[in-house]
Formats: structure tokens, C-alpha cells, sequence
């Protein structure tokens, strides 16, 4: 072997003893920063918002491994966890799953009523709304009579409990025939018996029944809920 060939060689068990080196240290380095932080342990995250009183499923969570260190105690580390359960409140993107975010789903309140009507699915806030959301409720009356026009919010912050799937209706007037088919969705609300017979009487007799999405915690009232085409009468106030 010529001295040319020697260091050569040389060069190779040079350039594989620092890989060696390298890969030791950086193996221990891994090792020491694990031993640090800790066994891991995995937790679910929203891939979405969810809103108050609904069901989470496996399609709007995501997995994601962290140190069992930084988990909290009541961390969901299994879908199966919550089933049957509903959150406690609105919950942003990104959040993870806790035991405390969630309830077994809310019987109904002591004095109030669930009542279910049809509602037009492009006037319903088009799909928008899910059992949590809250809502006011608006009346558009045609008076033929006077030639007037009103609309007017019957009933406001009203609890949305359930949303179900849209199906095509046909409606009939009063000479007997029927409409063009359109979607409609049941909804029904949680409410007093007084706003149960105002919901009934305007799904019978309003032209059409309008809901009004209300942002989380808007707990507001509509200062003038109604309004109407009579221009030599002033706005009355409703009530709620």
C-alpha cells in the first residue's frame, strides 16, 4: 500500500470515527432531554369549534403526542371517554380535550317546554345554527286589509336543544292548493309555556317564521323588536 492509498484509508476511519462521535452525542443528548421531560402520553385536540351542549366525535379530534407532564389530570386521551356526553361551552380550535368541558346532556329545565316547529332551511341562518345556539325568533304578519307589512321578534335568547335533518315540504294555502317544495328543518326550543304558545301561534299564522343567530354570551335585549310598513304608526315594543 502506497502512502498515497495509507491516506486514504486513514481518511475514511478518520471521517467514520466522527460519525461515531456525532451519532453517540447526539443519541445522548436525545436520551438526556427525554429523561427530562418525561414518559409521553397522548391527548385530543378540536379540529374544529364545537359549540355549547354538543356531542364531540371522532371526526372533529385530532391526536397529539405530549409529555405526560404537561397533560392535565382530567385530559381525554380516548374518544370513548365522552361518549354520551355534551361540551359545557363553546370551545375554539385547537383545544384540548378535558374531562371538565363536559356534561351529561341537560335534562329539561323545570318550567319550561320543548317545543318543535319547521323552519325554511335558507331563513333559518342556513344551517348555521346547532343545538347550544341561541336564538331570537322573528314574525313577518301580512295584513291584507290594511295593506300593511310587520315583522316582530316574539321571543328572544331563545335555547335551540336540537336541530334535526332537512326534508322537502310543501305548504298549503287557503285556497287549498299546495306550494312549491321546499327544505325545511325541525328545531325545537327549550321555552316557557308563554313563549310556547307564541312560537305555535306565529308557525300557524305568520308568513313566515325567521331565526336570528345570537353570538356566544350575547345575553342583549332588542330594544325595538318590531317593525312594520305602516309609516303613520309608530314602532310598539314586544315582548319577549
Amino acid at each position: 500500500m502506497n502512502p498515497r492509498q495509507r491516506r486514504g484509508v486513514l481518511l475514511i476511519l478518520v471521517t467514520i470515527l466522527g460519525a461515531a462521535v456525532t451519532f453517540v452525542a447526539v443519541f445522548s443528548y436525545v436520551q438526556s432531554v427525554s429523561s427530562q421531560v418525561g414518559p409521553m402520553t397522548t391527548v385530543l385536540k378540536l379540529s374544529q369549534q364545537v359549540t355549547e351542549l354538543k356531542e364531540v366525535s371522532a371526526a372533529e379530534v385530532v391526536t397529539e403526542q405530549i409529555p405526560k407532564r404537561w397533560a392535565p389530570n382530567d385530559a381525554v386521551h380516548d374518544i370513548k371517554e365522552i361518549e354520551g356526553k355534551v361540551t359545557s361551552a363553546t370551545y375554539s380550535k385547537g383545544a384540548m380535550l378535558q374531562a371538565s368541558m363536559f356534561q351529561d346532556p341537560p335534562q329539561l329545565t323545570e318550567g319550561y317546554r320543548e317545543v318543535s316547529i319547521m323552519i325554511d332551511a335558507e331563513t333559518g341562518v342556513a344551517g348555521k345554527i346547532s343545538p347550544g345556539s341561541r336564538v331570537d325568533i322573528v314574525s313577518t304578519l301580512e295584513d291584507t286589509n290594511a295593506k300593511q307589512h310587520k315583522a316582530q321578534v316574539i321571543i328572544q335568547n331563545a335555547l335551540i336543544t336540537e336541530v334535526g335533518v332537512a326534508t322537502k315540504v310543501q305548504d298549503k294555502n287557503e285556497e287549498g292548493s299546495f306550494s312549491e317544495e321546499k327544505e325545511s328543518v325541525p328545531v325545537t326550543f327549550s321555552l316557557t309555556p308563554e313563549a310556547s304558545l307564541k312560537l305555535a301561534y306565529a308557525e300557524s299564522f305568520s308568513t313566515k317564521v325567521r331565526l336570528l343567530l345570537r353570538r356566544d354570551g350575547d345575553e342583549s335585549s332588542v330594544k325595538s323588536p318590531e317593525y312594520s310598513t305602516d309609516s303613520t304608526k309608530p314602532a310598539t315594543e314586544g315582548n319577549n
